[in-house]
């Protein structure tokens, strides 16, 4: 088995990752650009699933154990079944793959539906926060413009 080696978040514990050009906290980066925004759309794009944020983000659908994109190509079902959600928490673990790689699986929790019994959970590779699409009004899409504040909706299970 091939141990990953990891640096952990001082504020959380998270993996730090190099995220968008620079080394960042996974868990404080994925709170400030998609903590608590609402899902309005899925598209397809280029044979990849993307989670359109009302705030204009778009997260594409990536296998966390490969990388690559999600089977799944039903973007009007995904659609159906994600809009209106919230990203509502997020924790990751390390699991090793065939070959005896070691990834991490990041797990991202999406608020219920008020008829549904239980929230939604889609396991994503970290390259798809990495592959994030920001809006120019996110300070990750302009370096220099000043940060934004978030809060905390993260919790470390790796």
């Amino acid at each position: 088995m091939m141990k990953m080696k990891l640096v952990a978040c001082e504020q959380d514990g998270f993996p730090i990752l190099r995220i968008n050009g620079h080394q960042q906290c996974l868990g404080e980066f994925t709170d400030h650009c998609l903590g608590r925004i609402k899902i309005t759309d899925v598209v397809l794009r280029a044979g990849t699933m993307y989670y359109v944020f009302e705030d204009g983000h778009q997260l594409p659908l990536l296998c966390f154990c490969c990388g690559k994109p999600l089977a799944s190509h039903d973007a009007l079902g995904e659609a159906d079944r994600m809009r209106g959600r919230k990203l509502k928490t997020y924790g990751w673990d390390t699991v090793e793959v065939e070959g005896g790689r070691t990834v991490i699986d990041f797990q991202l929790e999406f608020t219920r539906k008020f008829w549904e019994l239980k929230s939604i959970w889609v396991h994503l590779s970290v390259h798809s926060v990495d592959k994030l699409i920001h809006p120019r009004a996110c300070c990750q899409y302009d370096r220099n413009s000043p940060a934004c504040s978030s809060s905390s909706a993260h919790k470390k299970t790796g």
